[in-house]
Order: structure tokens, then sequence, then C-alpha cells
């Protein structure tokens, strides 16, 4: 199917009677050199221009008012198929010229906007936006253009997106679908393939996955409660007809800094599927191989994909419906020059609707994730909302015997579990030591278990680490608003098996987040009313068994034969000092530096505090504000 060009170009709107007759020479000018722009791109099917345009010059002898300054002429280029249907790549991008130099753009599609992005962050100073087409219907798409005196000029077009071919009862078959230019040569990246400059930026990749053709076992079906649509899967047909996986291409939407890799599926869940420490060339995340349905999810709907990274589920708990569909994905560089992706469901009729906004800060080694949710119908509803992340630090896809689960507080709550040795579904029982098991290892399991933090969610984190590569995974949320916190495991010496969810052995463990504090109590939103929190996560490595954690990284205290262990890992440069209280006694006080490519480590004699009964570390920055501390009680 050919592409096709749309192209629109407004200039500033007019100013009547405060137009000097020199302005209007230059105004004309401008539209003159733009008409034979717009001939000429009208007849071609490449991009626009890489650099913004200059704006004409004025006739000899006039002169400009210093009390109207012309806004910049916007120039907005829509590349697309001559039709568009749902789930189609459309690449937007936007060139700018006027009497100021260009400072910043920003593009809005319906409404939904992607904030100022400055166009010296911008890799070759260019505003290029790639659009998955929603819902049929008419787009209002809207690009501006700020200078550096904060005048602002706009363009503005309408696209169409088409229903899809067949009916919408059976499966949808949009039109063919342009795969981006990169691919993601295999699951963890070798330092070799970093190609990054600048403090953070925004790119597409592509990668082809063995995908089941699930599409062929599911009915379209709507949850009535939320008008949530999804589809629902005859597991049974698919094990009786044993079909084989086919290559499937996905959108990678990957931001990147100096420090970490985050890469986003849109059209599977809008999960972030994998977070690369570039440091340590160390993966966060288990990442599945393969697009394979697996026996889990909600009862009505099944086929869950077991596919890594960090999932959102809502409206219903278990993984929620949109698991596996697309997500509206829009990634750009903000004003202070973080990457940043706002994810959010289909605007199709559903009476809820989710936006999770995940931004990497330039010079950082974490990543932020912002959830809102919005209760958009006109009377209260209970929901459920939890994050799922599959987690497999490390280079081996799976985790060894040796994991271990890092969750503060003093009891957990077992949701489910195949261990005779443990109580059934709402039994409570000490954590982490039951029945002689240190249950923070997972080599101490049998089969499997998912459990919650009892009474709710302990905070202000949760975490794994992997003793085998010496790398972990942290989450830091607040507890008061996030009151679910949940582990979940295969199991060890008679795990489920793999063949479930994947075609290969990789395996993983599970950290859910939630906004209530176990499956069977639930969040509750009045008409019009909707929620919000931030949380940080990051990979940590370097450091060992970490204790304790927050916004500004992790500390690891452990006890060897003759001394402590202490050590720091940063998610920023970091200056300051770190101190050791034995009991009222300072015993150990040094200036420090850490960095995510460098922890602090240093040890502490254990006969300078053995009379002690407490221990207290405490890590401050160079202003004295606390970062971290930890009290130790000694045997």
């Amino acid at each position: 199917m050919a592409r096709m060009n749309r192209i629109c170009d407004r200039g500033a709107e007019s100013l009547g009677s405060m137009f000097s007759l020199a302005q209007a020479y230059a105004v004309f000018a401008a539209c003159a050199v733009l008409l034979v722009a717009l001939l000429t791109l009208a007849g071609c099917k490449g991009k626009a221009a890489d650099s913004a345009f200059a704006p004409a010059p004025l006739p000899p002898g006039a002169a400009t008012s210093p009390l109207v300054p012309a806004a910049p002429t916007v120039l907005l280029d829509v590349q697309s198929d001559e039709q568009i249907f749902p789930g189609n790549v459309v690449e937007i991008s936007l060139n700018a010229g006027g009497e100021r130099p260009i400072a910043a753009y920003r593009l809005s599609i319906d409404g939904a906007n992607s904030g100022w992005a400055k166009r010296s962050a911008l890799k070759d100073h260019r505003f290029v936006y790639t659009w998955t087409a929603g819902q049929p219907g008419l787009y209002e798409i809207v690009g501006e253009a700020k200078d550096e005196d904060g005048h602002i000029g706009r363009s503005q077009l309408e696209l169409t997106v088409n229903p899809p071919a067949e009916d919408t009862a059976g499966p949808v078959s949009p039109g063919p679908t342009p795969a981006p230019p990169a691919t993601l040569p295999r699951p963890v990246l070798a330092r070799g393939d970093y190609a990054f400059i600048g403090p953070a930026a925004v790119t597409e990749w592509s990668i082809s996955l063995p995908t089941y053709p699930v599409e062929a076992y599911q009915t379209n079906m709507v949850d009535p409660v939320y008008r949530w649509p999804f589809r629902s899967f005859d597991r049974e047909r698919f094990l009786n007809d044993a079909p084989a996986p086919g290559e499937r291409v996905y959108r990678v939407i990957v931001l990147e800094n100096a420090y970490l890799q985050v890469l986003i599926l849109p059209e599977l869940g809008g999960r972030v599927w994998q977070v690369i420490h570039k440091p340590s060339d160390s993966a966060m995340f288990y990442q599945n191989a393969v697009v394979k349905p697996s026996p889990w999810g909600p009862d009505n709907q099944l086929g869950w994909y077991g596919l890594g990274g960090i999932e959102w589920n809502l409206p219903v708990n278990e993984h929620g419906y949109d698991w596996g569909t697309p997500w509206d994905v829009q990634a750009f560089v903000d004003e202070d020059g973080a990457a940043v992706a706002q994810i959010a469901t289909p605007d199709d009729g559903r009476l809820l609707a989710a936006t999770v906004t995940v931004t990497l800060p330039p010079g950082a080694a974490y990543f932020k994730i912002e959830p809102r949710i919005r209760n958009i119908s006109d009377q209260a509803l209970q929901f459920d909302y939890w994050q799922t992340a599959m987690l497999a630090p490390g280079p081996a896809n799976r985790p060894s015997e040796d994991l271990r689960f890092i969750v503060p507080g003093e009891a957990v709550r077992i949701h489910s579990t195949g261990d005779p040795a443990l109580p059934g579904p709402g039994g409570v029982i000490p954590w982490p030591v039951y029945g002689g098991r240190d249950l923070s290892r997972l080599g101490e399991w049998d089969q499997y278990v998912g459990f919650f933090e009892y009474p709710a969610a302990h905070g202000p984190f949760v975490g794994v680490y992997e003793p085998a590569s010496d790398v972990g995974a942290v989450r830091v949320y607040p507890a008061g608003i996030a009151q679910g916190s949940k582990v979940f495991g295969l199991g060890w010496r008679d795990a489920l098996v793999s063949e479930y969810f994947t075609d290969d052995a990789s395996a993983y463990v599970e950290l859910h987040g939630g906004l209530a504090p176990t499956f069977t109590e639930r969040a509750q939103l009045a008409a019009g009313e909707s929620i919000g929190w931030e949380e940080r996560w990051y990979p940590v490595t370097g450091i060992g068994e970490f204790v304790v954690a927050g916004g500004a990284g992790a500390l690891t205290v452990a006890a060897g034969e003759e001394v402590y262990r202490l050590a720091f890992y940063a998610v920023e440069q970091f200056a300051g000092r770190l101190s050791v209280m034995a009991g009222d006694r300072e015993v150990m006080l040094r200036t420090i530096e850490a960095s995510p490519e460098m922890p602090y480590r240093t040890t502490l004699p254990l006969e300078d505090v053995i009379k002690a009964g407490a221990i207290t570390v405490m890590i401050e920055d160079e202003a004295g504000a606390a970062a971290l501390a930890y009290t130790m009680e000694q045997e």
C-alpha cells in the first residue's frame, strides 16, 4: 500500500490593524516560500526536511515592529498509509521557523499532549513522534512550536482511523504496519550495542518474536461492570490443535540515558519489558523469548502471557484483562531532558481509564512509574489495580536457588500455594522464617507460593537480590497509597514447569504492587474521581544482599567472621557521609562518594562494636539530610 504524507502549516493568526506594511510583506513572503515547500513535499514519499526551515527574507528596506513579534510558522508532516486502521503506525514530525530561534515543540492528539520537548535535546534537533492508531474515528492532530521569547505558533489537521476490514465481532486485522528501522538482536544486550549520545533519548526498534496464533482461539467479550472489552481464550481447543508459533514483529520503544535502557512493548500490554543496567551489562527483569498463552489469568479470560517486565493489571485481579493488548504509548524528551513514555488504555467507552507515565531522568540509574486511574463513569466503582513485575536479575534469565526476597515486615498472608507444609489461602505466618525454613531464600521453597505482606504493605521498599550474579531489583513506593505488596514464585524443589508459559527453561519470580492490601479487598473511586502516585524502580549491583533501600539507593550491612561489610549503591552521583553508631558511641565517620558505576564499600571490625547491643548505619548527603538508615540488633 502506498505511503502518503499529509502536510499542514498555519502561521500566526491575523493581528488586524496592528500589522505594519512591512509585516504584511513578511507574511506574504513566508507563505510563498511555504507554498513551494508544500507543492514539493506533496509529490514525494520521503520525510520532512531534517532541520527547521528559515523564515523568508523581508523586502528591501522593510523593518519589523518590536510591538508585534511574529509567532513561529509550523510545518506538520504526517506519514501514513493511504487508509489508517487501528494498530497502524503513523509517523508525525514537526518543523518550524520564525524571527527567533525555535526552543521547543509540542504535539497533541485529540487533546492529549506530549509536553514541551526542548529542540536542543532532540536527536538532530527534529521532533518525530510515532503514534499507534487507536479506535476508529476522527482525530485532531495539533503541532506547536515555541521560540526563545515564548511566542507559540501552531498547525493542525484531522486524521481518520477506519474500522477494521473484518467484521468487528471477529478478530481485528488491521492494515499492514511498517516495521521500525532497527532490530533488538538478543534478549540481553552487550556493551557494543549501546549507541547513545546525550543526557536522555527516545528511540524505536523492532523485535521479531515467535508468537502462537492465539487469535484463532479467542472470542470477543465485554465485562459489563466496567464496559471493558477483552478476549476469552479457548485453551482446551488450543491444546488439542497444538498449533506452532510463527514469527511476528513488535515495536520496542526505548528510553535511554547514560546508565539505563528501558524497553517498552506498546502492542503487548504497554509493558516495561526489560531494563538494562549499562555499567554492569546486566538485565533487571525476566524476558520471555516467545509469546505463548498460559493456563493462567482471570477465570473468564485465561491465556495470560508470561512475557516478563512490569505489566499493568486492571480492572480485575489475577493480571487483569489487558496484559496482551495494545496500549497507546506516547514517548518524548521533556523540557527537563528526561525520556518519558505515557502509556494509556484506549478511549473506547470503558468506565475506567488508566495512564502510566514512565520517566527516565538524565544522569540517573532509576526510572519513575506514575500510575493514574480515573473513574469516568457517573457512579462509584470498585475495582482492582495491580502491577506485576516478573524478575530474573542477571544473565541466566532464571533465578537461582540463592535468590533472596527482601521484604520488610514480620508477617505475611498466604494467597495460594501447592506446598502442604504451609497454611492454605488466608493463613498468616511469620516472615521470613516458618517451620524451620527461611522463606526469603527461593531454594527453601518446595512448590509454588504466593503471599501478601500482612496486614498490608510495609514499605517504603521491596526487592529481590541474586547472589549468583550480584544484581538485584528495588521498588520504592508510598505504602500509604499503594497498600498491596505481593510475592509469587514458581517453587524450587517441585516447581511449576516452564512449559506452561515458555518454550525454554527460563523462569521468574514476581513482585506485585496494588492499591488494596489483598486480592479479596478492592479499591473504590467515586464518579469522576482519580487516584495516582509515584514510585521509583532501579536495578542494584555490586553490593551483595541489601537490607534497606530508598530513593537514593540501597545499603548492605552484612556480618562476617571478623568484620561487618558495609556497601552503598547510589542511583545518581552521590557525595556525603557514612556514620556508624554502636549504642551511643560513634565508631565510624567517613566522607564517601558513590555512583551507579561505582558503589561505595568498606568494612567495620567486629571488635569495634562487639559490646554494643545494636549498631546503626547512616548515610547522609553533603547537606546533612538522611538518605538511608539501618539499625541492626546484635546477637
